[in-house]
C-alpha cells in the first residue's frame, strides 16, 4: 500500500492554485470594472444622443 506524502503534493498544487486565484481575481477586477464603466458610458451616449 502506498501512501502520498502531503507536503510533496501540496508544494505541487500551490503555485497552479496561486495562479488560478490571481487570474480569478484579475478577471473579477476587469468585470468589476467594466460593469461600473458601461452605465456610465450608456449614460453618456444618451445625453450626447
Amino acid at each position: 500500500m502506498r501512501h502520498r506524502i502531503q507536503p510533496t503534493a501540496a508544494r505541487q498544487f500551490a503555485p497552479a492554485d496561486l495562479l488560478q486565484g490571481i487570474l480569478v481575481v484579475s478577471s473579477f477586477g476587469f468585470w468589476a470594472v467594466m460593469l461600473g464603466l458601461i452605465p456610465v458610458l450608456l449614460f453618456r451616449v444618451w445625453q450626447v444622443g
